[in-house]
């Protein structure tokens, strides 16, 4: 069966040791063989290029295909294409519902050279397949633009619980098609990666829950992520290192717990959608509700490092039924009752462990537990918002007006502050997690400042405990800040 997982380049150089010895110390040579590429590739008409071994004779050139299946039938055939030179072009289109790889296979009379090339279609939903060292094969549905460019983007979208990895790529299609940016969206299926320990929880431990043993980190769900990314990236040599990942449900508990256990994994901003519930930055909430765990190591230093990457925690406004999805053991429903409401604690909690944490609350209005609608909130997110900004802007605004709350979580002696407004009065109003206004005040502006005391404001015990949104607007501006209340 083919290896796809790295499609690596096998070299067999032949030069003589009298070609070898011809060469003048210290004179950079470039190694007889093919020049290197892209190993991925658009389907159409590439050209390849051979550097002479230095003993002689014309480059002869053929090439092989190998096609794959949507069941695994794998079919070679030999010597479907041949050319001769230093410098050959070749057409390789992708063979319909099939992987497609081209063995490129050039030689002289003094070396001798293979180069794999996979081809993807262009703005269309094809797949190929990740295999890494001890793991079970993951399928991964994909979406190359035509715009394909070393500047090119990647966004990986997590399936939940359902295992629909498919339509996800669906939902992700004609918008990577229109933004220059490659959609993966890896099917870990219910054969090899049943539970939630194998897929939400990342398979870190042998048994659901945290139970069991470590298990070692190459046999990682979040292991695998990294590596489908990486092998993309390498393999069409994108110029940014970084990518975006984002999850719904299921998939959303997938992404916020891969960036507490890949600290360091090249992810821009995490989006966890829709989740059911929350491992929790707090080392006295045992795992997987938090992570105290003999097994685990995670220090304070570790909770601030999570949060201060940028991940939005995104929930429909509507995601308030109670499923059969949604987990109802006693530490689940002390997060909430529904989605909504644990996205809140998930934010707070956040806010708790990092005052400055980079974690934003998005409520998408009107949304329910719906897959497509939350896609769609998060490509309006990725497309048009600068993540340290205070507020929402439209695509590509540089926004130069702010709030600050300071200290945050608030308390007595909190003070708003804004900068760079216009006009002589800013309308404050502060709204909890459903959109209720519960207080609202005119402040003067000088300068395009202003100010109030949170004291001044909100008095002690009128409002109950938890997260907030401080929204401000003047004739022309508007901006918001998220606080915690916890007294």
């Amino acid at each position: 069966m083919l290896n796809s997982a790295c499609l690596p380049r096998r070299r067999a150089a032949m030069a003589t040791a009298l070609v070898l010895a011809a060469i003048a110390p210290g004179r950079a040579v470039a190694a007889p063989g093919i020049v290197d590429g892209r190993s991925h590739r658009l389907a159409g008409t590439h050209s390849f290029s051979f550097s002479p071994s230095g003993a002689g004779g014309t480059v002869q050139w053929a090439v092989d295909r190998e096609t794959v299946t949507d069941v695994g039938v794998l079919t070679r055939t030999n010597g479907i294409l041949s050319g001769s030179g230093s410098n050959v072009s070749f057409s390789l289109p992708a063979v319909t519902a099939c992987e497609t790889i081209y063995y490129i296979r050039a030689s002289d009379a003094g070396a001798s050279d293979v180069d794999t090339v996979q081809v993807f279609p262009s703005n269309t939903k094809t797949w190929f397949t990740y295999r890494s060292a001890g793991n079970p094969d993951v399928r991964v549905y994909c979406v190359i633009p035509s715009s394909l460019s070393s500047s090119t983007r990647v966004v990986m979208a997590m399936h939940g619980n359902s295992r629909t990895a498919s339509n996800y790529c669906d939902d992700w299609k004609a918008w990577g098609t229109q933004h220059n940016t490659i959609i993966l969206c890896p099917y870990y299926d219910l054969v090899n990666w049943p539970t939630t320990g194998h897929y939400q929880m990342g398979n870190v431990f042998s048994a659901d829950d945290c139970e069991g043993v470590k298990n070692p980190e190459a046999r990682w769900t979040f292991t695998i992520d990294e590596g489908i990314h990486a092998r993309v990236r390498d393999g069409f040599l994108l110029a940014n290192q970084r990518f975006d990942l984002w999850g719904f449900s299921g998939g959303g508990q997938h992404v916020h717990r891969f960036m507490i256990f890949k600290p360091n994994a090249k992810v821009r901003v995490a989006i966890t959608a829709g989740s059911g519930w929350y491992t929790a930055p707090d080392l006295g909430i045992d795992c997987p509700y938090g992570l105290h765990d003999a097994k685990l190591s995670f220090t304070q230093q570790d909770l601030l490092k999570w949060t201060g990457k940028d991940m939005i925690i995104m929930v429909g406004s509507a995601d308030t039924v109670r499923d059969a999805d949604l987990r109802i053991t006693p530490k689940a429903e002390a997060q909430g009752l529904n989605r909504y409401q644990r996205a809140g604690y998930m934010y707070a909690k956040g806010i708790a462990a990092n005052p400055a944490t980079h974690w934003k609350l998005i409520v998408v209005p009107g949304v329910d537990h719906d897959a497509s609608g939350m896609a769609q909130a998060a490509q309006a997110f990725l497309q048009g918002t600068t993540l340290d900004a205070p507020g929402p802007s439209a695509p590509g605004a540089q926004v130069s007006w702010q709030i600050q709350v300071s200290p945050n979580p608030v308390r007595a002696g909190s003070t708003l502050r804004g900068e760079g407004w216009s006009g002589s009065q800013v309308e404050v109003g502060l709204y909890d997690l459903a959109g209720r206004r519960v207080a609202s005040r005119a402040v003067s502006v000088s300068d395009g400042r202003w100010q109030l005391s949170w004291a001044a404001w909100v008095r002690p015990g009128t409002i109950a405990k938890g997260v907030y949104l401080v929204r401000a607007r003047d004739g022309e501006r508007r901006a918001q800040q998220k606080l915690l209340v916890l007294e």
